[in-house]
Parts: structure tokens; sequence; C-alpha cells
């Protein structure tokens, strides 16, 4: 065979075996960034981060896929959809965290008691909440926000969708919050925030608009959250730590009223 035509023949077979290949992997069932659009892609994320579950599964295997060239923000979504999706159950992303937990992949904490738990793929979601209460990653910035965690919508029994399992799941997630009355955050409601999140706390503002339907989930939602923590830090921490944080922002108050006025 000439040399041309070996060449020939060396591009083509090249050739057939990329369509082999790429071929396989759409008839496999299983997706990759490769063979997903990005009007998919992006109508996947959208019911994601609505709280579909099967959605979070697929993203979270596409995002965490090892030969994915994904940036590091992107690595981070999937681990929060993968989170997700675990915590409503979904067997494929239990499995997937067991294994991340197991290795120390992805930014968790290598939890040997925590992979055996989703390993387990536990079908209620007490259960579940238990192995979310032990799942760890190493740099908590990292986390799902109690704010994103609250739109979960499989797995979730019609009788423990209410205020007081939605505030468990933050305390499971270590990402205790309350729900507190406001108008759009401002100078002060971030302040707060900040404060707050310096304990471990996420301070939501919800709105000024009363519904009484709400106001009752809200003081639902804040007692279990209150009851959590105190439950782990102490009897009164809560208190004492809105008096602290209340006092600091007056003097910061106090200190600049003196600036303008001097």
């Amino acid at each position: 065979m000439k040399a041309k035509t070996r060449l020939l023949a060396g591009i083509l077979i090249g050739i057939l075996a990329c369509e082999a290949r790429a071929a396989t992997e759409s008839n496999s069932g299983k997706p990759s960034l490769r063979t997903v659009d990005a009007d998919t892609l992006l109508a996947w994320k959208i019911d994601a981060w609505a709280g579909d579950a099967e959605k979070q599964e697929h993203l979270a295997e596409l995002l965490l896929d090892p030969r994915a060239r994904v940036k590091k923000a992107e690595r981070s979504e999937g681990v929060h959809f993968l989170l997700r999706a675990a915590t409503s159950g979904r067997r494929k992303s239990m499995l997937q965290l067991a294994d991340a937990l197991d290795k120390g992949s992805f930014g968790f904490k290598k939890l040997p008691a925590a992979a055996h738990c989703w390993a387990g793929t536990p079908a209620d979601f007490d259960t579940r909440l238990a192995c979310l209460s032990v799942t760890d990653l190493r740099a908590p910035r990292d986390r799902v926000p109690c704010r994103d965690l609250r739109v979960l919508r499989e797995g979730i029994p019609a009788d423990k969708k209410n205020a007081a399992t939605m505030a468990r799941l933050c305390l499971a997630n270590k990402t205790p919050a309350f729900l507190v009355p406001g108008p759009p955050p401002g100078r002060d409601a971030d302040e707060r925030w900040r404060l707050y999140a310096q304990h471990g706390i996420e301070w939501v503002v919800t709105g000024d608009v009363y519904e009484a339907e709400f106001e009752k989930y809200r003081d639902e939602f804040n007692s279990a959250t209150l009851a959590g923590i105190e439950a782990e830090r102490g009897k009164g921490y809560m208190k004492k730590l809105s008096e602290d944080i209340e006092a600091r922002m007056s003097r910061r108050y106090q200190s600049k009223n003196k600036l303008l006025s001097s």
C-alpha cells in the first residue's frame, strides 16, 4: 500500500472511530457535556434551580465528570446539585455522593461514616437527613445555602412538606437560617447578614408584604431553627448573639453620627 493510501485509510479509520464513540455515548443513555447542547443544558439548569431532582442528578453527573472541562464555579454548582439530588432521594446521586465522601473528592471531607450512610441509599427522608448531618465540605462556603435547599420537591412525603421539616433540612446541612420580614435588603440588612454569617447563620429577608399563611410558616420555621441551634450551642445562645449584633450595629451608627456632626 502506498504511503498516501495508508494515510487516507488511517484518517478514515480515525473518523469512523470518533463517530462510533460519539454514537455509543449518545445511545448509552448517559449524557455528557459533548452530547448535550447549550439550550438543553440551560433548560436543565433552570429546572434544577427550581427543584427538579432528576435534572439536578443529570447536571451533577455532567459537571462532576472527571473528563469534563468545567470551570471552578461550574464544579461547585455540580456539588450543589449532587447534594440536593441525593437529599431528594435520587439513588444514583446518593451513590455518587457516597463515592465522593469515601475518596474525599470534589471538595468533600473524607468521611467514611457519611459515605456508608449514603451508600445505603436510604428511602426515607429522615434517614437522608441523618446522612446529610454527617456530610461536610472542606470549605464551609461551598455548602448549599438554606434558601436554595428549601425549594426541594421530590422525595419529601406530602405530610412532611412543612416549615419545621425545611428548617431541619437546613440544620442538617449546617446552614441554619432565620426568615425575617422587611423591605428589600439595604445597608442594615446586609450588615446583619454579614454578622450572622460569621456565626454560620443565614439571615434571610423575605419581604414586607403580610400574608397570614406565610407568617405561620415563618414562625414555625424560625421556632424549629431556634430549637435546633440551641440544642447544639446552648440555651439562650441566639438571644445573646442577637443582642451582641444589635449593640455592635448601634455603636457603629453612633460613631458614624459623631463623625458627621463634628
